[in-house]
C-alpha cells in the first residue's frame, strides 16, 4: 500500500560520527547499538501481538527467492536486506507459543540486536477511510475511482486530465463515490473501505500511480492562509475542502499525482489492506518506512506519544509498507486500522519520538 501524504516531510537524515556498534555504510544513518531490554516500555508492551505480525511477514518472505532484495543500506542491508537472511529468526519465531508475552520478548532479545536511529524522528499515522460509494454509476455516486489503465500513456495522465474525463470509458472503474473530496482522501491513504448502498463493504487498495509529481496540498493551504501551520491534519484539510467546493477542485489538482485503486476481494474486518510486503497490515503493529534505509520485514520499536491523549505510545512494530512521503531513516508511519477512532488518531498523528531498528543476529545466541 504505497501512499501519498498531506503534510510535507521533514528533512530527517543527519551526519554524526559513527559510534561503537553503529549502523554504518553509504547513505546509512548512524545508529547506536542499544540493549533491547532497556527500550522504553519494552517490558510492558504486548510483544506477543508484535510477534504475530512478524510471523505474517515471515510467511511472505519464506516464499521469496533467497536473494530477493528487501531494502536497507549499510549494516541493515548486509544482515537483513535479502529474504534468505531471515531464515533463522523466522524459523524460530514460528516455534514461539502464540500469546505468550514472556516467550515473545525472549525471542526478540535472543535473535536480534537493536540500533537507535540517531536522527530527528517523526512518527505519522495512516488508516483506511470509510466512505459511501457504489460499484456502479448511480444517482448520488458519480465520482469514479479508477484502476490503473493498461495503456502506459493513459496511466501517466495528470490528475487534472483524469478529473476532466480523459479516462472515461478507457480505464476500469473500481467504484463511484459521492464527492471528489472522498475520492482524493482515499487516494491519499492508499486504501479504504467503501460502504455500498446494500450495507456491504468493498475493500479497495493501491493499484499503482501515474508517476506525476506529488505536491502536498496541506502546504498550499498553509501558504494561502487557509489553515494555520499548527492545525494541519487529515481532518482539517478534509473539512476545508468540503466547506469550499468552489475552490477544492483547483487545490486538489495542484497535486498532479493520482493513485489508482483496485478491488481487494474479501478480507477480514480486523485486517488492513496488504502493504508493500504483500501481507495484510495490523493496526498498531504495522508501519511504513523508507526501504532505502530500513529493510521491509524488520521489527522497529517506536517510542512516541498518542496525539489525542498524549499518553506514551511504545510499540514494537514491523516494517511492512512504504509510502511516497516517507523519506529518511527517522520516518515511520504507523497504521491505525479503520473506523472513527483510527481516523481521529491517525489523522492528527505527527509526533516526535525515538526509533530502534531490530536486525537479526548473524548467529543466534543459544
Amino acid at each position: 500500500m504505497r501512499r501519498l501524504y498531506l503534510l510535507s516531510a521533514l528533512v530527517l537524515a543527519g551526519c554524526v560520527p559513527a559510534e561503537n556498534g553503529a549502523l554504518t555504510g553509504p547513505a546509512t544513518p548512524p545508529g547506536t547499538r542499544t540493549d533491547i531490554s532497556s527500550l522504553p516500555g519494552w517490558n510492558t508492551d504486548n510483544t506477543a501481538a508484535a510477534l504475530s505480525t512478524f510471523v505474517l511477514s515471515c510467511k511472505a518472505i519464506a516464499l521469496m527467492p533467497p536473494d530477493t532484495s528487501l531494502g536497507g543500506s549499510g549494516l541493515a542491508q548486509s544482515v537483513a536486506g535479502q529474504a534468505g537472511l531471515w531464515q533463522n529468526s523466522c524459523t524460530a519465531a514460528q516455534a514461539v507459543p502464540p500469546g505468550d508475552d514472556t516467550a515473545a520478548r525472549t525471542f526478540f532479545e535472543t535473535y536480534f540486536n537493536a540500533y537507535a536511529i540517531n536522527s530527528q524522528v517523526l512518527v505519522t499515522g495512516y488508516f483506511e477511510p470509510e466512505v459511501p460509494g457504489s460499484k456502479n454509476l448511480a444517482p448520488g455516486y458519480k465520482v469514479p475511482l479508477y484502476a490503473k489503465p493498461a495503456d502506459p500513456d493513459l496511466a501517466a495522465l495528470p490528475r487534472a486530465a483524469i478529473d476532466g474525463g480523459a479516462l472515461y470509458r478507457k480505464a476500469p472503474v473500481t467504484a463511484y463515490v459521492t464527492n471528489p473530496v472522498d475520492g482524493f482522501m482515499l487516494q491519499i491513504q492508499g486504501s479504504g473501505r467503501i460502504i455500498l448502498p446494500n450495507g456491504n463493504t468493498l475493500r479497495v487498495g493501491f493499484d499503482g500511480q501515474n508517476g506525476q509529481p506529488y505536491t502536498p496540498i496541506g502546504r498550499i493551504l498553509v501558504a494561502n492562509g487557509d489553515i494555520a501551520a499548527d492545525d494541519i491534519s487529515y481532518q482539517s484539510i478534509s473539512a476545508w475542502l468540503t466547506a469550499h467546493p468552489d475552490q477544492a477542485q483547483g487545490i486538489m489538482e495542484q497535486n498532479a499525482r493520482y493513485v489508482y485503486l483496485r478491488p481487494l476481494g474479501k478480507l477480514p474486518d480486523d485486517q488492513g489492506a496488504p502493504g508493500s510486503l504483500g501481507v495484510p497490515l495490523t493496526a498498531g503493529r504495522s508501519i511504513a518506512i523508507d526501504k532505502s534505509f530500513t529493510p521491509l520485514g524488520a521489527p522497529v520499536f517506536l517510542s512516541t506519544t498518542d496525539p489525542v491523549t498524549q499518553a506514551p505510545l511504545d510499540h514494537l512494530t514491523v516494517a511492512q509498507d512504504t509510502g511516497g512521503g516517507i523519506h529518511g531513516p527517522g520516518r515511520a508511519d504507523l497504521f491505525f486500522g479503520a473506523g472513527p477512532d483510527a481516523e481521529s488518531t491517525a489523522g492528527s498523528m505527527r509526533q516526535p519520538g525515538q526509533l530502534f531498528v531490530l536486525l537479526p543476529k548473524p548467529t543466534p545466541s543459544s
